[in-house]
C-alpha cells in the first residue's frame, strides 16, 4: 500500500505549482487542479515533495487569488480539487501526517470530500480527531463523510466521537441548516447494519443521552437501533421522552429504509425476516397526527417496494 509508483504513474502537478500563486487565468488553474484530481482519481500518485508544496499552496491567502474579472467561485474549486486530489493520495498511501496537514490548512474542504476507499485506523483518527474543538459547519461535513465511510472502512475507532455528535446543537432550516448529529445518526444507523455487537451500540448510544433533556436526533437514533434489534417495547418507551412523537416515527424509517437497502443489494443486515409489518403497526400506534401518519404511510411505502422487488427477484 505504500510502495512508490513507477515515475510514470505519477500526476502531472508541475503546472499547478508554477500557476498557483499567479497563473493566466482563473479557470487555467482550476483545469490543471482538475487535471491533478483526474489522474489521481485513476491511481496516479504525488511525488513527496509536490504534496508538501500543494499542501504551503492550500495553506497560502495569496495562492489561487482571482482577478476582479474572473468568478469568485474559481479559487474554492481550485482548493476543493487540489484538497480532495491530495486526501486520495494521503489515504491511498497511509500517510496520517498529510491528512493531518491537510486540516490544518484546508479545513472547510477536507471533509466535503467523497472518500471511496478503505482508510487506515492511523489516517481514520487523523481526519477526525479533536473534531469537537471545530467550527459547526466542520463538524457537520466531518459527520456527512462519516456516514459515508463505514460502508468502505470500519468506523469502530471514532465512534465515540460520532456518538458524541448527537447533542450537537442545529442551525438554520433548509439548505442552509447545519447539523451534525443529522450525518451522525446517518453514520450509527448504517453502522449498526452491519456489526455483530447491537446492543453494545445501544447501550452507548443509550449512555450519551441526556436523560434531562435528550435531543431530538439522539432519541431518532436511538428508534432506529432499537427498530433494527426488534426491540419494539423500547422503542414505544421512547414516546414519553421526546416532545414530540416525530423523532421515534423517524427512527422507526429510517431503520426500515436502511434494511431494505441492505437486503436490495445483497448486503449485510442483522437478520434477513426483519419484523417490517411490526414496525409499521408500532409507527401506526404512536403516530397522533396527520404528520406523523405521512411518515408512516413512508414507512409502508418502502417496505411494499421492498416486496415488490423481491417478488420480481423470484420471478
Amino acid at each position: 500500500m505504500t510502495s512508490s509508483p513507477p515515475a510514470a504513474e505519477y500526476a502531472f502537478t508541475e503546472e499547478l505549482l508554477l500557476e498557483g500563486c499567479g497563473g493566466p487565468n482563473a479557470l487555467y488553474v482550476r483545469d490543471q487542479a482538475r487535471g491533478v484530481l483526474g489522474a489521481v482519481h485513476a491511481g496516479a500518485a504525488i511525488t513527496a515533495d509536490d504534496a508538501g508544496n500543494l499542501a504551503d499552496l492550500l495553506g497560502d491567502r495569496q495562492a489561487f487569488v482571482n482577478e476582479p474579472t474572473e468568478p469568485a467561485h474559481l479559487r474554492e474549486e481550485s482548493r476543493r480539487h487540489i484538497t480532495a486530489a491530495l486526501l486520495i493520495h494521503a489515504c491511498r498511501t497511509d500517510d496520517p501526517d498529510l491528512v493531518r496537514r491537510l486540516r490544518q490548512v484546508a479545513p472547510y474542504e477536507v471533509h466535503r470530500i467523497d472518500l471511496r476507499l478503505p482508510l487506515s485506523v492511523p489516517c481514520l483518527l487523523s481526519l477526525f480527531a479533536g473534531l469537537g474543538q471545530e467550527e459547526p459547519a466542520v463538524r457537520h461535513a466531518a459527520m456527512r463523510m462519516a456516514r459515508n465511510l463505514h460502508r468502505q472502512t470500519d468506523i469502530t475507532p471514532i465512534l465515540d466521537i460520532v456518538i458524541g455528535e448527537l447533542a450537537s446543537p442545529e442551525q438554520g432550516r433548509g439548505w442552509r441548516r447545519i447539523a451534525p448529529a443529522d450525518g451522525a445518526r446517518g453514520a450509527l444507523v448504517g453502522y449498526s447494519l452491519g456489526t455483530t455487537d447491537l446492543d453494545s451500540l445501544c447501550e452507548q448510544v443509550a449512555a450519551a443521552v441526556d436523560p434531562s433533556a435528550p435531543t431530538q436526533n439522539a432519541l431518532r437514533t436511538l428508534a432506529a437501533l432499537y427498530t433494527v434489534t426488534g426491540q419494539f417495547d423500547r422503542v414505544t418507551g421512547l414516546v414519553g421522552r421526546a416532545s414530540t412523537r416525530a423523532p421515534v416515527i423517524g427512527g422507526i424509517h429510517d431503520a426500515v429504509c436502511g434494511i431494505a437497502w441492505n437486503l436490495e443489494h445483497g448486503w449485510h443486515v442483522p437478520s434477513a425476516g426483519f419484523p417490517f409489518a411490526e414496525a409499521v403497526t408500532v409507527a401506526e400506534g404512536v403516530a397522533t397526527n396527520a404528520g406523523h401518519r405521512k411518515q408512516v404511510e413512508a414507512i409502508r411505502d418502502r417496505h411494499n417496494r421492498l416486496r415488490v422487488r423481491a417478488g420480481t427477484t423470484a420471478a
